[in-house]
């Protein structure tokens, strides 16, 4: 297992490269439905689908913007060897096809999650599904390791869902739409299958009002998009 090593002068690197990396191709990052307000004195686990190659970027763009708190996020090993960068950010690993190394990483988890001293400030983010899947795929296929974490929590944790869904509509780059749960207590997060169904349910909402052109709040902006530049082009000409 690969842990995090968190660096400042890393972070200090990578955010403004992840900012014109955003901004070159997206249109906008979008909240529907209210921030959270996370508990100063507990660690958030968080709980995003998985659907696009971008989602670790979003989470670091999201903490970033609405918390600031150090963050732990579980990669696959293969993928954190190619790109050890991201250790540096928080980034750690877990092996899906050795159940030891699963139950390593899963300890890892825990004890990031209970140390004493910075824990409150922490966020470690899981992709429950372990692998990138279509935002529509049902069921989502939550992994079981998910459900052992929970179960082994044994300090106060804030427990989150994220429905992550990007859109082509009617500007040229994509938009991303960010959609929260309610905040849960773990030690009441025993049924793996319920968690998974209130996660679709979350999708599904957000499904919704995306369809029903609801525009929540822009949480960030990208570069605009070139029919943007030939209205603005067309009013002053014409």
């Amino acid at each position: 297992m690969i842990p995090a090593r968190h660096t400042k002068y890393a972070d200090a690197l990578f955010k403004p490269y992840v900012y014109r990396l955003f901004k070159k191709q997206f249109y906008s990052i979008r909240l529907m439905g209210p921030a959270p307000e996370l508990d100063a004195n507990r660690p958030l686990l968080l709980l995003p689908n998985h659907s696009t190659w971008w989602d670790g970027f979003f989470i670091y763009l999201l903490n970033k913007k609405l918390w600031q708190r150090r963050t732990f996020l579980l990669m696959l090993e293969e993928q954190l060897q190619k790109n050890s960068f991201f250790r540096l950010l928080g980034a750690y690993s877990i092996h899906p096809d050795s159940p030891a190394k699963i139950r390593q990483s899963l300890k890892y988890t825990l004890s990031v999650l209970s140390e004493p001293a910075q824990a409150s400030q922490r966020i470690v983010c899981i992709f429950p599904q372990g692998v990138l899947s279509p935002w529509q795929q049902r069921p989502l296929g939550y992994k079981a390791g998910i459900l052992w974490l929970l179960n082994k929590i044994n300090v106060p944790v804030q427990v989150m869902q994220l429905a992550i869904r990007a859109e082509f509509l009617d500007q040229q780059r994509p938009e991303v739409f960010f959609m929260f749960s309610a905040i849960g207590n773990s030690i009441l997060l025993t049924d793996l299958r319920a968690l998974e169904k209130n996660h679709e349910q979350l999708l599904d909402s957000l499904a919704q009002k995306i369809t029903a052109n609801e525009r929540g709040t822009e949480l960030l902006a990208g570069a605009r998009s070139i029919n943007e530049r030939f209205e603005k082009w067309r009013r002053l000409k014409f």
